[in-house]
């Protein structure tokens, strides 16, 4: 009967030794490779040097939706900020991508949106600037609208792919 009883308090403690490591993987988090001061991210009003109507609030808006989903920093005023995302929208292009012809002529049956902007995020706490980069996506739509792919789901998506980019810069520069 001890014997039995050794042999379960065993096996036990090789399952607790087995079982713990584990249950720490469930409470992952990116927010440990940042620097330790970092805690809130002010993304104030891009700039825009476009002649696109309304993109500069467009754009920072759905950059701090993504901020606020990815929930890496907590999104703040800026005077409360340890840093700032800085950004100007450099440019917006539309250029064609797919033409289709017929007796007539040619038409552009697509458009390939493409959108550059700078970034620069600063830590006010350091007073310093960590990265400054520009970044670029682009995404296909339909002007003849045909199909769903307008340009305003083209310039969501470069939108989207941007935050992403901008995230993932901010967690691989540490």
């Amino acid at each position: 009967m001890a014997k039995s009883k050794n042999i379960a308090s065993f096996f036990s403690l090789i399952l607790l030794i087995l079982i713990i490591p584990m249950t720490s993987c469930w409470f992952y988090s990116f927010k440990g490779t940042l620097p330790p001061h970092i805690k809130s991210i002010a993304i104030p009003l891009f700039g825009d040097r476009t002649a696109e109507f309304n993109i500069q609030q467009t754009v920072t808006d759905q950059i701090r939706i993504g901020f606020i989903k990815e929930n890496i920093l907590k999104l703040v005023e800026e005077e409360n900020a340890n840093s700032v995302l800085y950004g100007t929208i450099q440019s917006i292009q539309d250029r064609p991508l797919v033409y289709q012809g017929d007796a007539s002529g040619e038409a552009v049956t697509e458009y390939r949106l493409t959108l550059k902007i700078e970034v620069e995020w600063y830590d006010k706490v350091e007073e310093k600037t960590v990265f400054k980069k520009t970044f670029t996506a682009y995404s296909e739509y339909d002007p003849t609208g045909a199909t769903d792919r307008t340009r305003e789901l083209a310039l969501t998506e470069s939108v989207d792919q941007i935050t992403e980019d901008i995230v993932n810069q901010i967690l691989a520069g540490w």
